[in-house]
């Protein structure tokens, strides 16, 4: 009886070895999104859920996770065995803003994930409605100069990123504008469309259709390039403004994710996010644009990230709950 029993012992642990000396990947991968459904991290992780199975050789199960502005579904993420099974697909705000936004936090967003994959960046644009009489940025400085407080500058809420651009402005060229939060960037649209606000920075893909029938003047699209959607109008870099802040949307595993685990998830990411086809369904639709590289080209982009989002939380005056 005791042979027996001890040979039950080593088959098992035979078993085992085996499994784990399988190559990754040997299960479903799932992929927590931390927003709602329809939302570009949304949308891009239900797209590589389509197409990475083909190189993965694994199904691809996409996991909404809402609540507490992505809070609830980032630390799913961190909370979870670093084997490469659990993946965060996750807008910038948990990752950037959230920790000046909130007092405490479940997650350290430095150290309890691993970056894997720069997807995309969420294009915006600044535009004013017909009537004002500005066609680009310098002259819109010059008008808010002329009329402090004269000028209506949507966002959507405290803290947004239309909100820390109207921060930023204002204490870069010496102008105050009036801040009108709304709740959400649809409805600041449509206060820039009825001319209830003079001025609003949103997602390419909300103000191009408007700018091309002509009901509102867009005058650059923030960052350090054109954006593809919007190929006419100058970039911020190119008119010598020096803030490159960008939405944008990233793959995270937890902290210790193996090295070949991330490198694998990287680089399948990256053929996704660079291809023409998948670009056009997954990321256009959403105002985003492909970029990928390396692990460590991401790192470098967070800690610089992050450092302007504290910079500019500060001067839009964001008190942390």
């Amino acid at each position: 009886m005791k042979l027996i029993h001890t040979a039950a012992i080593l088959s098992a642990s035979l078993l085992a070895l085996s499994a784990t000396a399988q190559p990754y990947p040997n299960k479903p991968i799932r992929m927590i999104v931390n927003s709602g459904p329809g939302g570009p991290s949304d949308l891009v992780a239900r797209g590589m859920a389509l197409q990475l199975p083909a190189t993965m050789g694994q199904t691809v199960v996409v996991e909404n996770r809402i609540g507490a502005a992505g809070i609830i579904g980032a630390d799913a993420v961190a909370k979870s065995a670093p084997d490469g099974y659990t993946v965060l697909m996750t807008v910038s705000s948990p990752i950037t803003l959230n920790p000046y936004f909130y007092t405490k936090l479940p997650y350290d967003p430095h150290k309890d994930f691993t970056p894997v994959s720069f997807v995309s960046v969420i294009t915006a644009m600044i535009a004013t409605h017909a009537s004002v009489p500005v066609s680009n940025m310098n002259e819109l400085i010059a008008l808010a100069r002329a009329k402090p407080d004269g000028i209506n500058f949507g966002s959507w809420g405290i803290g947004s990123f239309s909100d820390l651009y109207r921060a930023w402005l204002e204490n870069k060229f010496n102008v105050s504008f009036r801040h009108i939060p709304y709740k959400e960037a649809n409805q600041a649209t449509a206060g820039l469309l009825t001319g209830e606000v003079q001025v609003l920075l949103n997602p390419v893909g909300l103000l191009a259709p408007h700018v091309r029938s002509g009901k509102i003047k867009g005058l650059a699209t923030v960052g350090d390039r054109r954006s593809v959607a919007m190929p006419d109008q100058p970039s911020f870099a190119e008119i010598g403004y020096d803030l490159n802040f960008l939405g944008w949307v990233g793959a995270f595993g937890p902290a210790n994710l193996p090295r070949d685990i991330t490198q694998r998830l990287n680089i399948e990411m990256d053929k996704l996010v660079n291809n023409a086809e998948f670009s056009a369904k997954f990321l256009r639709p959403q105002s985003m644009e492909g970029r990928g590289g390396s692990i460590e080209s991401f790192q470098a982009f967070l800690k610089t990230d992050h450092e302007t989002a504290g910079r500019l939380a500060k001067l839009a005056g964001v008190k942390p709950e």
